[in-house]
């Protein structure tokens, strides 16, 4: 990395643009250059212009505290922010590097502020940063954050390395000598492009962290997955057994009483049905009974439709005509009101003329007043501009004359006040002259005084210090001692605890668990085979059972089908004669009906026997006589008794066939379902077969006896008892290789804290041994600087005293020192006070001599503003009393009102006259138009209502007739009687709907009496047909009920208990699989663990510094090695080594005084020269050192070389010549005048005026 160009603009002290370019001569020839200067000029500022552009910060600022700064418009801005560099009164600057990077390109870097609008009073922008590749100036970033990433990858170095290695700043020289080691490690590390040391560190510490997570999870699963002790494992199977037996026994009894719980609820449904049946059947015979009323009313209804269009024209007819009468009435009226309006209209013309000619005549004799009252209002017009210019120049004459004479006021109160100012200054700094040596030059007193204070506190601080790090490094001598016992007792128990950590591994490896593995395995394997036989088995019976049990229940079923089938077709084949015998019967019936009818009677009795009947026109009567009619009324008595017989054998055969169709389809749906049921239980019946012959232990299963399966049950049992004790066996087996893993597992740990314990302890000792030596180099190093604080101190006091004597007396020290702060506050106010009124008394006596000649002059313009006033008040009083006298004349008319207004009221009344008039001429023309039409419509309407006369009495004619004729045929067919018009009216207004819908519930009846006779008779077959199937128990129905209830909450305990026995042995199982894997993947992962243990101890950490701190103190031995020959030019006498710690990685330097007998110091003991020469060499040092990746080829030195003697200052010289020599660029900034004399090539700020500079290079 190296610098080309440094430029740029109003930054601080530095006006304008500046240019140092490394790159044209002098500087490009010129190996090292100095940049010199007045104190103050700027040099400082050139070097945060390099770190402006590069970094957006300096070195000086980030030493600064965080106060806040007044800025323009009562803005404040941090004292850490860079944007403070802008020169005060400039409105932009920047900062410009050219660089080469370490990629061997060259770059341009700009940072840049400026202040709002361009103005110099506007607020602070943010700045801005650029980075452009050259020459092409191609840009790379976007934003603030990726410029300042970009730049920090090309060269290779943050912003503190940059200041480590390639700007050493002011005040910063021995940064880093003191650095901590953290800070030293990573900027060695930068330098020599070996980074991967810390990612090594880091990653090698996260790997111990996961192994340690990884071991965790591991034996929390191993926590989690306990199998079962054998004694309870066999337990628990002995209970599931029982469990299951129960279960089987609670279901075959619930099964039997199940079925006979069905039976006993299907026979009541049954008997319900059957009820429900008879009650439907009655209450349909009932409602078909009471309807015989509403079916003679439908037939009067149907009889009288055809009178409803007779009906109908007589109202129409009566409707027109009444209409007719009522409108003839109406129109009347209308004429009577039509000729009054006529005569009114004829009258409001009248009025309405004469109005018009009075309003007209109004107009007229208003217009000379018109015209009179418009001359004044223009002349008020004219006159009301000049009235308002002459009021508003009085008023400012009089507000002039106010203002003059308060001006005058003022100034003469303010030539007194300075009058008085000045003399009271006189006074007191005669009073106070004793102060003026100490006042004139405060700020130099006031610096040594503050850096007096300090060393006083910092010469008590290094004494507190000093005993506190003493009695530290008794107590560290004591620490290391208790360390070293510490450690040989752990060291002795841990190879204790390796000897019995053996030992258990020894009699775990003895074991052979994959034996064990095997035969568990086998044992399961059998345990499954004879669960799923057993299982098969049981459902075979099962099946077996059932499949019996639907074959006895299909044959009966199929019987109970055929009888009913039977008896339905015997009924079936009798009911066309019984409907013929009942046809016939009440056909007889009808006929004698007729002849028996009451008005037959009374015709019979009219016959003569010469005459013929005027019914059939026989001329033989035989039932005229009186016996013969007692005849007729036995054989109507005899024929309706056969018509109820018949019709009875009627009901019985329709019932006799519903009930067979019913017990046919129920019996044919049971049978369809049991030859379904049947073939399905064949079905599985033959699978189960398949299955248990497919059992690998089938073969050794004993044969059964018929259907007993007595035999095969206790095979099982036997078996299962076998299985049990054997997996006791394997149990009690594998608890004692577990007790065995354990003993080793509890070894492992005690070993592996024992392990952690001794390394503690030995990193406890290192670390007391490394606290013992830092503590007494730090005694010494204190020792030293108590000794130079106290030098300082006295010669600050010595020159101090001189002034303060004078000022203060003599005992000003010993009131200084006992409150340091507040003597020297009282001082700084005393020199403030001086100060004070001694500017007080300039400023006053130069006030008083102004303000004299300022109240002249405002005495002056008070006469020239009463002259001014007195000629503007005549004028506006002349005006203003001419236009007061045409606003009354004014007045006078109308009371001042608009001119316009008034006339516009006037020709307003004109047209609302005439408006008035044409409005009344329009009625009067419209009454003459209403008495015409009403005379017209009266004549129209009385030839109509006598053509409606005529209509409606020959319509009355024919309804008569038609009522005539329907009461002769009323009575004969024996319809309701139809008196008058009124009766056939009310019957008409029955509607068509009403009519369709009583024909629909009539019919619906007689549907309903068949429907539910058809059903009685089917529900009857199913309750008999289902009564043949009785259980044999003869229990009653709530106790079969309860019986159920009670065995359904048996079934559910003993099914819920056999259910959690199976999930508990079936989790057993999948523990013990688990559990041998689980212990072989922990003792795997613990060696792992171990492993990457030792690792991380030797090299891990969380921020990689372990490693990376061993690994940069090669790098820091090389850099000592050149630092150390540069010393041995700059100071012989030192030599920098690194701090060792008994093997444990260091960065920590110290210095070995070889004219002392090579006694180590501390480099904190060095004095100010010492510590630059050291500096200087290490500078020099990382100059020299480089790597593939950063190679610094530019070097900046800001002051230090004042602290050296001519002697040294010679040598240092010499050192940066020969590194000048190597192609190296190196500038210094000093004040030294031999330094700056040897230079040839020279960066000059030099003063220009007014706080600015301006840089040249010779």
């Amino acid at each position: 990395m190296k610098i080309l160009r440094i430029g740029g603009k109003n930054l601080a002290s530095l006006a304008g643009e500046f240019l140092v370019d490394f790159e044209s001569e002098p500087l490009a020839s010129s190996g090292l250059f100095a940049i010199s200067g007045p104190t103050g000029a700027g040099k400082s500022t050139l070097l945060d212009a390099l770190c402006l552009a590069l970094y957006d910060a300096t070195p000086r600022l980030l030493k600064r505290a965080g106060s806040q700064l007044p800025d323009v418009g009562g803005d404040t801005v941090s004292a850490l922010d860079p944007r403070t560099l802008l020169r005060r009164g400039a409105a932009e600057a920047w900062a410009e590097v050219d660089f080469a990077g370490n990629d061997d390109i060259r770059y341009r870097a700009r940072w840049s502020v400026r202040r709002a609008y361009g103005k110099p009073g506007g607020a602070l922008q943010p700045s801005k940063m650029t980075l452009h590749r050259l020459p092409e100036l191609d840009p790379l970033g976007g934003t603030k954050t990726e410029v300042a990433a970009e730049i920090v990858q090309r060269i290779g170095l943050s912003f503190e390395q940059f200041t480590r290695a390639v700007l050493l700043a002011q005040n910063e020289f021995s940064a880093f000598l003191k650095t901590d080691e953290n800070e030293r490690g990573e900027l060695l590390e930068t330098l020599t492009g070996t980074t991967i040391y810390s990612d090594i560190s880091r990653r090698a510490f996260e790997r111990y962290r996961a192994e340690q997570e990884r071991t965790r999870t591991l034996t929390a699963k191993l926590a989690n997955q306990a199998p079962m002790p054998p004694e309870e494992r066999e337990k628990l199977e002995a209970e599931r057994v029982n469990a299951e037996l129960a279960l089987e026994a609670v279901d075959a009894r619930r099964a039997a009483l199940e079925g006979e719980l069905r039976w006993h609820q299907e026979a009541a449904k049954l008997e319900r049905s059957e009820a429900l049946a008879v009650d439907a059947l009655a209450a349909a015979q009932g409602a078909q009974q009471e309807a015989s009323g509403r079916r003679q009313r439908l037939a009067t209804l149907d009889a009288v439709q055809p009178a409803r269009a007779l009906v109908a024209e007589v109202l129409r007819l009566q409707d027109e005509h009444k209409a007719a009468v009522e409108s003839a009435a109406k129109h009347e009226s209308a004429l009577a009101t039509a000729l009054d309006a006529r005569r009114q209209a004829v009258l409001d013309v009248d009025a309405a003329l004469a109005a018009v000619e009075a309003a007209e005549t109004s107009l007229r004799c208003a217009a000379p007043q018109l015209d009179a009252g418009k001359a004044l209002d223009a002349a008020i017009a004219a006159l009301a501009p000049a009235h308002g210019q002459a009021s508003s120049a009085l008023e400012a004459a009089r507000a002039e004359a106010r203002q003059a004479r308060t001006v005058h006021a003022a100034k003469a109160a303010e030539h007194e006040t300075a009058k008085g100012q000045r003399e009271r200054a006189v006074g007191w700094l005669a009073l106070h002259a004793r102060l003026e040596p100490m006042a004139a030059q405060w700020p130099r007193w006031d610096k040594l005084l503050a850096q007096a204070a300090h060393a006083v506190a910092a010469e008590a601080a290094a004494a507190n210090a000093l005993a506190t790090v003493s009695g530290q490094a008794r107590q560290a001598a004591e620490h290391e001692q208790a360390a070293v016992l510490a450690l040989t007792e752990a060291t002795r128990r841990l190879d204790a605890l390796d000897t019995a950590r053996r030992e258990a591994m020894a009699v775990l490896e003895a074991a052979d668990p994959q034996a064990l593995d095997t035969e568990r395995q086998a044992l399961d394997i059998r345990r499954e085979s004879l669960a799923a036989a057993e299982k098969a088995w049981t459902a075979l019976v099962t099946t077996r059972q059932e499949y019996a049990d639907t074959a006895g229940e299909l044959d009966r079923v199929d019987t109970a089908r055929a009888g009913a089938s039977r008896l339905l077709e015997e009924a079936r084949s009798a009911a066309p004669a019984l409907m013929a015998a009942l046809q016939q019967a009440e056909k007889s019936l009808g006929a004698a009906e007729l002849a028996c009818a009451a008005n037959v009677e009374q015709l019979r009795a009219t016959l003569d026997d010469e005459a013929p009947c005027p019914v059939c026109g026989s001329h033989e009567h035989p039932y005229r006589d009186v016996g013969r009619q007692d005849v007729l009324r036995n054989m109507l008595a005899n024929l309706r008794a056969e018509v109820g017989d018949c019709r009875a054998r009627l009901r019985d055969n329709e019932a006799v066939q519903a009930a067979q169709a019913a017990t046919l389809a129920a019996t044919s749906d049971r049978l369809t379902a049991l030859q379904r049921e049947r073939t399905t239980l064949r079905r599985v019946l033959d699978e189960l077969e398949a299955e248990w012959a497919a059992q690998p232990l089938a073969a050794e299963v004993p044969a059964a006896e018929g259907q007993d399966d007595t035999v095969r049950r206790a095979w099982f049992a036997e078996t299962r008892d076998g299985l049990r004790a054997a997996v006791a066996a394997l149990d009690g087996r594998a608890a004692a290789q577990r007790r065995a893993a354990q003993a080793r597992d509890a070894a492992q740990v005690a070993y592996d804290k024992a392990q952690q314990e001794h390394a503690r302890l030995r990193q406890a000792l290192d670390g007391a041994r490394e606290a013992g030596a830092r503590l007494q180099a730090e005694l010494r190093a204190m020792s030293v600087q108590q000794e130079a604080i106290a030098g300082q101190l006295a010669g600050w006091l010595a020159e101090l005293d001189p002034v303060l004597s004078g000022a203060c007396g003599d005992g000003w020290q010993d009131a200084w020192r006992r409150q340091p702060a507040a003597w020297r506050e009282g001082r700084a106010q005393e020199a403030a006070q001086w100060q004070e009124q001694t500017a007080q008394q300039t400023r006053s006596a130069a006030a008083a001599a102004t303000l004299e000649a300022e109240v002249a002059g405002a005495l002056d313009r008070i006469t020239q503003a009463d002259r001014h006033g007195a000629g503007v008040a005549a004028e506006f009083n002349r005006i203003d009393g001419e236009l007061k006298d045409k606003r009354a004349r004014r007045l006078a008319l109308w009371n001042g009102r608009q001119l316009a207004e008034v006339e516009q009221e006037l020709q307003a009344a004109v047209g609302a006259a005439r408006n008035h008039l044409s409005a009344r001429q329009a009625v009067a023309t419209e009454t003459a138009q209403r008495e015409a039409s009403a005379r017209t419509a009266l004549a129209q309407l009385a030839g109509h209502i006598a053509i409606l006369d005529a209509a409606g009495t020959k319509a009355a004619a024919a309804l008569a007739e038609w009522l005539e004729d329907y009461r002769k045929a009323a009575f004969l067919k024996g319809l309701d009687p139809v008196d008058d018009s009124a009766d056939l009216g009310r019957l008409l207004a029955v509607g068509g709907t009403w009519l369709a819908q009583e024909r629909t519930a009539l019919g619906a009846l007689d549907a309903q009496v068949a429907s539910a006779t058809a059903v009685l008779a089917e529900r009857r077959a199913q309750r008999v047909l289902h009564g043949e199937g009785a259980p044999e128990s003869g229990l009653s129905l709530e106790t079969v009920a309860a019986a159920v209830e009670a065995l359904t909450a048996e079934r559910r305990a003993a099914h819920d208990l056999a259910t959690e026995l199976r999930m508990r042995i079936g989790q057993d199982d999948t523990r013990r699989m688990q559990v041998q894997a689980v212990l072989a993947e922990i003792e795997r992962q613990q060696l792992e663990e171990q492993r990457w243990g030792k690792l991380s101890e030797l090299i891990g950490s969380s921020d990689g510094k372990k490693f990376r701190n061993y690994a940069q103190q090669f790098t820091l031995d090389v850099l000592l090695g050149y630092a150390n020959a540069h010393l041995g030019q700059l100071a012989r006498r030192y030599r920098l080594e690194r701090v060792s710690h008994n093997g444990a990685p260091s960065l920590a330097l110290m210095v070995r005084d070889q004219d002392m007998g090579g006694e180590v110091r501390s480099v904190n003991s060095l004095s100010g020269g010492e510590s630059f020469l050291v500096s200087l060499a290490l500078a020099l040092g990382l100059a020299s050192l480089s790597s593939n990746r950063v190679r610094v080829e530019s070097l900046f030195i800001d002051e230090g070389f004042g602290s050296l003697d001519t002697e040294t200052l010679g040598v240092a010289m010499d050192a940066l010549d020969a590194l000048q020599s190597l192609g190296r660029k190196v500038g210094v900034i000093s004040h030294v005048q031999e330094m700056t004399e040897r230079i040839a090539t020279k960066v000059l700020v030099r003063p220009a005026g007014g706080g600015s500079s301006a840089v040249v290079v010779e």
